[in-house]
């Protein structure tokens, strides 16, 4: 990890460290230190996991909660509701998908075991990183409550999901940050502040690479100002056909890779995960046949195959879904 990865990861997560050790420390995985030596990010991920926790409670507290005429704290929800908005938030797909998001995995540090199996691909890899990260800013910062919470809030995006529900459809910070990495490999620029003291509301200031100018946005909160300067963008690179299509990312329908092209289309989010049903059963002559079905949450059809090898059917029905995915006929 060089200098300007650490930069960019600084840049991404609006906090600036006082000692970038241990930012890159974060990134180290256990098969890296046990080859190299040094440390790993086994306790700042231990660490990361409890300040997350009190972040989002704290997050949830100030969100729905409120002080009554009396002095009692009364809150929208009860226990149980509370709860399991917390566990939606902080769960292992829901950290894994939005490290996704912000492309940080890219940047592990990986033993030579690990590599060969491709973790940094795996589910709980990719929470660890990201309890691993907040636990790197909580100690970096002294315990600073309120930079932790703007980490928590930028990475994890509480407000979005408290405000749309836990569909990323619409989150337009994400999909400007997508657009801005995949088209000039940098990321977008956020500017947020209070014109002054006695202003209620955040301005936002929006630099993308290559587009003259910036796009303004306003909130009572910074997540809502940064929205709203990221959903002008948006609205703006639609307006002149500059958006990413879903084969921009993953290419033409290649039956080679039919089975990552869609697996990497729903990482991205533009579907859900395929699944996929398989069932052995014998020819008229005893021969083994695998019959296997291709589903996807939302598409119209799910597509099956019948064939002796049971990785050929998998791909053949990978490749038929990805070509309806893509907008390709069955021609």
């Amino acid at each position: 990890m060089n200098n300007r990865d650490l930069q960019q990861i600084e840049q991404l997560l609006e906090y600036e460290f006082n000692e970038t050790m241990i930012l890159q420390q974060a990134f180290i995985r256990r098969s890296y230190s046990q080859e190299k030596g040094g440390e790993n990010n086994e306790v700042l991920e231990f660490i990361g996991d409890k300040a997350l926790d009190f972040i989002v409670i704290k997050k949830l507290a100030e969100y729905y909660g409120n002080f009554k005429k009396d002095g009692e704290f009364s809150s929208k929800y009860k226990e149980g509701k509370l709860t399991e908005i917390k566990k939606k938030l902080v769960n292992s797909s829901m950290l894994a998908h939005r490290i996704n998001i912000l492309g940080l995995n890219k940047y592990l540090i990986m033993g030579n075991s690990d590599i060969k199996k491709n973790v940094q691909d795996e589910e709980h890899v990719k929470e660890d990183l990201f309890e691993a990260i907040v636990g790197a800013v909580a100690i970096d910062s002294s315990w600073d409550i309120d930079e932790i919470q703007d980490v928590v809030e930028k990475m994890l995006d509480i407000e979005y999901y408290l405000e749309n529900g836990f569909n990323d459809d619409e989150n337009y910070v994400d999909l400007i940050q997508q657009w801005s990495q995949k088209q000039y490999g940098e990321l977008p620029l956020y500017n947020v502040y209070l014109e002054d003291e006695n202003a209620e509301e955040y301005t936002c200031e929006l630099t993308l690479p290559d587009i003259d100018g910036y796009f303004e946005g306003e909130g009572y909160s910074k997540s809502q100002a940064r929205m709203d300067a990221a959903a002008k963008a948006y609205e703006y690179l639609d307006k002149n056909n500059m958006l990413l299509t879903m084969e921009d990312e993953v290419g033409k329908p290649d039956e080679s890779r039919a089975i990552n092209q869609l697996q990497e289309l729903a990482q991205k989010g533009y579907i859900n995960m395929p699944e996929y049903i398989f069932e052995e059963y014998h020819d008229d002559d005893g021969n083994p046949v695998w019959h296997c079905e291709c589903h996807v949450d939302g598409q119209e059809f799910y597509y099956s195959y019948d064939l002796p090898v049971k990785k050929e059917a998998k791909r053949k029905a990978a490749y038929s879904m990805l070509r309806q995915v893509l907008g390709y006929s069955d021609d």
